[in-house]
């Protein structure tokens, strides 16, 4: 079913300041083909300030912005329960001007996929309807818990991007894998392939507990690559237990049977530089917590 929406001016705030004009407008204009927004934008429909520009232009705050009327198939909003919603703002670890750290539990995916009709995104987007942005900075696994940041200016964006890029932004993560983990091995390189591109992973790992069988691990990232907590303790010979990708699955069987229902990785803190540096903590989910309780 096709849409007619209206024209409409939007008033540009300190969320979108810096942003070219063509992405401003595909996070505005839904559903159409991406010629159509640059056309729209060649024909002189879209105007800043009145007067034609290009896909290249930079918005800045106070700038009006006319989206021209556009049809547009119609775009199916699922439906988030209000104990959800409730759920999310609970979640909310710290938040300011520019940026949201969340707890995200295990099991709930960071965007709507084709299981689900909704994801963290979709909820935040909702709840924080008066933000100009809600975009988010990394993912995590949907399995692993924890520490998650969404950015709520475009500034704020780029800047927590760089430090990214940067090695600045500090990650750390609790796992807790098979085998006692050798004490020597405090810091680890290895090369990790994806998409044929070939990248150095490091890791800086430190000893919480030993076990009979088992240790439990704080894992400082140096870099950030794909699955690489999880790849890099299996290449170790040491895979995060109830990891179902690089795990050993007789162990895992072991342990799921005992009480581990998920795999055991969590987010415990972010360390970041806005304003102001920003060391931001996350306990243990209960769930592990509970299982570490009667874990030997």
């Amino acid at each position: 079913m096709m849409v007619n929406n209206k024209a409409k001016n939007v008033i540009i705030g300190l969320g979108n300041s810096g942003q070219r004009l063509d992405n401003f407008l595909m996070s505005q204009i839904k559903n159409i083909p991406k010629s159509h927004v640059y056309k729209l934008i060649r024909t002189g429909q879209v105007r800043i300030n009145s007067s034609r520009s290009k896909p290249s232009t930079k918005i800045k705050t106070n700038d009006i912005v006319r989206i021209p009327p556009y049809r547009a198939s119609e775009e199916l909003t699922p439906k988030i329960s209000e104990e959800m919603i409730n759920k999310t703002r609970d979640g909310i670890l710290y938040e300011d001007n520019e940026v949201i750290v969340f707890n995200k539990p295990s099991s709930f995916a960071v965007h709507s996929g084709t299981n689900t009709g909704y994801g963290l995104i979709d909820i935040l987007r909702l709840i924080r309807s008066d933000s100009e942005r809600i975009d988010l900075l990394h993912r995590l696994d949907k399995d692993t818990s924890g520490c998650i940041i969404i950015a709520k200016t475009l500034s704020s964006l780029k800047s927590l991007q760089n430090q990214i890029i940067n090695n600045e932004l500090k990650k750390k993560y609790i796992c807790l894998v098979d085998g006692l983990w050798d004490k020597n091995i405090k810091k680890s390189e290895v090369e990790l392939t994806r998409n044929n591109k070939t990248s150095k992973a490091i890791s800086e790992f430190k000893i919480i507990k030993l076990y009979e069988s088992s240790t439990l691990l704080e894992v400082n990232l140096i870099t950030g690559r794909y699955h690489q907590i999880r790849k890099h303790c299996s290449i170790l010979n040491h895979p995060i237990l109830c990891d179902e990708r690089y795990g050993k699955h007789d162990i895992n069987k072991i342990y799921k049977k005992n009480g581990l229902n998920r795999m055991f990785l969590h987010s415990s803190s972010v360390k970041f530089i806005l304003s102001e540096e920003k060391n931001i903590e996350c306990p243990l989910s209960k769930d592990l917590e509970s299982f570490l309780k009667h874990h030997k």
